[in-house]
């Protein structure tokens, strides 16, 4: 009879976050379609232009999605009854600006958007350029785990750890991003406020670290 071992192995690695990405909406009401298309087209000019006084280019702001829907708004009817009125229609541009993380580009950045008067809604991320080589080191972390138990457990036996057999993995999306959140404006300001003093990143800024585990289950044979 074969004698066989199977083990979970948990992997687990901190990853220092080297890349920013600042996800932008940009969103226009306007009655008349072609307006909202317009003035949100103005709106996206006037930030590309912001960001490249900076030191990007263009092409650097990437558009993540566009839409143009009518714009609706729930309010009371002569009776007193809620339904819903067409009011317009809402162009929304989202967009994202990557660039390695360096806490002197993070702040000029940040101070370039909130002072634009694109005055997009901002939302900052922080995560690793190259994902694929954390995965990497996660998997070698779980099969390092897994066979220094099997081998454990094995001695304990008396026995010895032989072949490996099989592994089983599921291949799940990993969510590669530091719990560290980056909090640009205070809703409570007014915009001449938020122009006055525009919120600028610490030059000591640096984002907690990315926490990441993963398993797999693996199964040797025992060697006597």
């Amino acid at each position: 009879m074969d004698r066989k071992i199977t083990v979970k192995g948990i992997g687990h690695i901190t990853a220092k976050p080297d890349y920013v990405i600042i996800h932008l909406t940009v969103e226009e009401i306007n009655k008349k379609y072609e307006k909202a298309v317009e003035e949100a087209a103005k709106r996206i000019n006037a930030l590309t232009a912001a960001i490249s006084k900076i030191g990007f280019n263009a092409e650097d702001l990437k558009t993540v999605d566009y839409s143009i829907q009518s714009n609706v708004e729930y309010k009371p009817n002569r009776k007193g009854i809620g339904e819903y009125i067409k009011n317009g229609f809402r162009c929304t541009n989202r967009l994202k600006l990557a660039f390695d993380f360096d806490s002197d580009k993070l702040s000029k950045t940040v101070n370039a958007i909130t002072s634009c008067v694109a005055d997009p809604r901002m939302n900052i991320t922080f995560t690793v350029k190259d994902e694929e080589a954390v995965k990497d080191e996660l998997l070698k972390s779980a099969g390092a785990n897994a066979r220094r138990r099997a081998e454990i457990l094995c001695e304990a036996a008396g026995g010895k750890l032989g072949a490996l057999v099989t592994v089983n993995y599921n291949w799940n999306e990993l969510s590669i991003l530091s719990p560290t959140r980056f909090d640009t404006r205070d809703d409570t300001l007014q915009l001449d406020e938020i122009l006055a003093a525009p919120t600028m990143a610490p030059q000591s800024f640096q984002p907690d670290d990315v926490d990441l585990s993963d398993n797999a289950v693996f199964v040797w044979e025992i060697d006597s």
